[in-house]
């Protein structure tokens, strides 16, 4: 139980009357007071209590009217306790009791359906509605969480319920529903503007728009992604090194784009370097250059670098944490001076470029362990932009499916009208661990395989299909997405703590949800208790 309860026999106890006879009184030690008061009932209905200490005193007595009392006290106090939470808890909750009739129902469910506590409390459910979770869960004693659910017409919600169960008896069921309805209507509001979309970009093509915001392709209104935009304007316009941090796929090279083009250097080559992808024996040779005869196989006349080649524009230096330590060294030069030697040349080369950065890696730990220059990260980080996870930005992922869809539509010739709630709601519930570039990918991917102007559960890749909560092959058969259901969740839980180092503070920031919320799933899901702390590798 979560909820403390004052019911043990020292709580109940009256003052003892001086020099009262206790002939009537059942005698007992003190070993009685930690009991549960439910327990000496019986005892009372025969006869009153006396509480003696070791050494004979009373230390209190019990009586059946004053037992009474005090339930009565404690019945009216958690009544009012339990009004409290169905009043300040933002979801909508009902209570049924055995029979399934209506035993609680909160000023949200007034909210969201229009019906009244007075005309539907004492009621059967069924009076007021049909297909419900909170009556399966009763009937079948099982738990439902995070589940897809349209109880009426135009009202979509995502519904907890679980069973009342009493001495391993069920006595009724309480359901939770958070009201997605606005996220669910958002579908048809941004299929209404695709006609409107699509005429902005011919527009663009035909240049009938001179100037489009850079920043436009950083899709998305959290107020992390706001921030960074924000920086990064203001960088813009300066020859000041940017470094750009964040998980892959989360769109560093759009930010990088984005600034190049928001600059003075726009219109001015930008070269993009992959420092994990190019041989480190080749690195020096494609950064630099090389002069005429510089090694066997050079060409004849030599070769222009990378950094020759962005001469006036800017250089995107990708995955610079997986710069070898021997080029650090050589790129340190680069970025104090702006002059290099090819390589096999002799004669200094002298470039006009911009450099942006950017890492999945924790640059300040390798510098400590000696796998970074120190002098090369102060160089890099002069300012320092930290693109979030899609997993802590959710908000913005009904935004990026339409703007993906629109995209997509438009290069298969396809016109998606509609997409599923189950969809949204597997997009939404989903951890999303290659970020941006992954839910790009599965839109396509959905837009490809659609067979008509609707995109339908069946339509997402399988690994996917399991969040869909409300697709059809599940919603046949209860019991599977049950533990469906929980297997998810546990999925996603374990994922998030291994992001998290095993912090179950961060982790329940990263979810989204209270630390007590967190602690309560990891229980009912068996992994609270986890000797080995899970690490980042």
């Amino acid at each position: 139980m979560y909820l403390e309860k004052r019911l043990l026999v020292r709580d109940f106890l009256s003052e003892p009357v001086p020099e009262g006879d206790l002939g009537e009184f059942a005698i007992h030690g003190e070993e009685i007071l930690d009991q549960h008061i439910l327990s000496v009932v019986p005892i009372l209905r025969e006869k009153n209590i006396a509480v003696v200490d070791a050494g004979g005193t009373v230390v209190g007595l019990l009586t059946l009217e004053r037992v009474a009392e005090r339930l009565v006290d404690y019945l009216r106090e958690t009544e009012a306790a339990l009004t409290a939470v169905l009043g300040v808890t933002d979801d909508v909750i009902c209570m049924i009791d055995s029979q399934e009739n209506v035993t609680g129902w909160n000023r949200k469910a007034e909210l969201l359906y229009g019906i009244k506590c007075q005309d539907i409390l004492g009621r059967s459910i069924h009076e007021f509605f049909t297909n419900l979770v909170v009556t399966r869960v009763c009937r079948e004693d099982c738990e439902v969480y995070a589940e897809y659910h349209q109880p009426c017409q135009d009202t979509h919600v995502l519904i907890n319920s679980v069973p009342i169960r009493r001495d391993g008896r069920v006595i009724g069921g309480v359901s939770a529903e958070k009201d997605v309805t606005e996220v669910i209507q958002l579908n048809r509001a941004l299929s209404r503007a695709s006609y409107q979309v699509k005429c902005l970009k011919e527009a663009i093509q035909k240049n009938e728009i001179k100037r489009v915001d850079p920043f436009a392709k950083l899709y998305g209104h959290h107020p992390r992604m706001k921030a960074i935009v924000d920086v990064a304007r203001r960088a813009a316009p300066t020859d000041a090194t940017v470094l750009i941090r964040g998980e892959s796929g989360t769109g560093k090279e759009v930010l990088a784009r984005a600034i190049h083009e928001a600059s003075d250097r726009a219109g001015k080559p930008f070269v993009v370097v992959n420092c994990g992808a190019i041989p480190s024996e080749l690195f020096e040779s494609e950064i630099f250059g090389y002069e005429q005869g510089a090694f066997t196989g050079a060409g004849p006349r030599g070769k222009p670098g990378l950094l020759e080649m962005a001469n006036e524009g800017t250089v995107f230096l990708d995955e610079i944490g997986e710069l070898p330590p021997n080029l650090q060294v050589k790129l340190l030069r680069v970025l104090q001076e702006r002059v290099f030697y090819r390589v096999g040349g002799s004669r200094p080369v002298s470039v006009n470029i911009r450099i942006i950065a950017a890492t999945n890696r924790q640059l300040e730990e390798m510098v400590s362990g000696g796998e970074f220059r120190e002098d090369l990260y102060y160089r890099l980080n002069v300012i320092s932009v930290e693109m979030p996870p899609l997993r802590e930005r959710r908000s913005d992922i009904p935004e990026l499916l339409y703007r993906f869809l629109q995209e997509y539509c438009q290069l298969y010739g396809k016109e998606i009208t509609k997409v599923e709630p189950g969809v949204v709601a597997a997009l939404l519930s989903y951890s999303w661990p290659g970020n941006v570039r992954e839910l790009k990918n599965t839109v396509e991917r959905m837009v490809v395989l659609a067979e008509n102007e609707v995109i339908t559960e069946k339509d997402l890749p399988k690994y996917l299909q399991e969040h869909a909560l409300g697709f059809a092959s599940v919603r046949e058969s209860p019991p599977d997405l049950t533990v469906a259901a929980k297997e998810t969740e546990k999925e996603i839980i374990l994922k998030a703590l291994k992001e998290a180092g095993g912090n179950r503070t961060v982790t329940a920031r990263l979810l989204g949800v209270p630390r007590s919320t967190l602690y309560y799933k990891m229980n009912r899901l068996g992994i609270l208790n986890t000797k080995k702390p899970l690490r980042k590798n």
